[in-house]
């Protein structure tokens, strides 16, 4: 992606997260992003939207039908990105609103990878865990299952892992023998 690319992209989410909290809009922005993101990629959208092999007017017809469930201002914005014909950058776009909201709100998404599933009390401590460590509020807890890890558990918020995992443990180890 070119520097020009990326500075559409961050344009036009700063541009609807501004509107969003002008008309004190952001949480249904939030979620109506999370829908489309989640639409996205169940359908291979993203992929279909940067692929040279689809018709430009193929292209804008899926676009067009992400519009049925998203608000006004979301629509506004699809309607825009298609008339400057950016369809191809739209999946970076909206993950970059939610980057920009998670910064404007101080509310992160939280990754916590362990090797079981986690209980209700071990979630909520989690949770807790970070607004202290970290300073910030949570958004999502999002919980994912990987064996591999052995034990213990990895968080990931913001950019910043906390990693407790066994499998890390003994990677350390093994380095420290060597």
């Amino acid at each position: 992606m070119t520097k020009k690319e990326l500075a559409l992209i961050e344009q036009y989410a700063k541009s609807l997260v501004e509107v969003a909290i002008e008309k004190d809009f952001l949480n249904a922005l939030k979620e109506d992003v999370y829908a489309i993101l989640e639409t996205m990629k169940a359908s291979n959208l993203d992929k279909i939207l940067s692929s040279l092999a689809y018709a430009p007017d193929d292209k804008a017809n899926l676009v067009r039908l992400l519009k049925d469930s998203s608000s006004v201002y979301v629509n506004n914005f699809l309607d825009v990105v298609l008339q400057n014909q950016r369809e191809y950058l739209l999946f970076d776009m909206l993950k970059t609103v939610l980057k920009e909201i998670a910064q404007e709100t101080n509310t992160y998404d939280v990754t916590v990878t362990s090797a079981i599933p986690l209980t209700e009390e071990q979630k909520n401590r989690v949770i807790s865990v970070v607004m202290s460590k970290f300073g910030i509020q949570t958004g999502r807890l999002i919980e994912t299952i990987d064996a591999s890890i052995i034990g213990g558990f990895i968080i990931s918020v913001n950019n910043q892992v906390i990693d407790t995992s066994i499998k890390r443990q003994l990677h350390d180890f093994k380095m420290k023998l060597i």
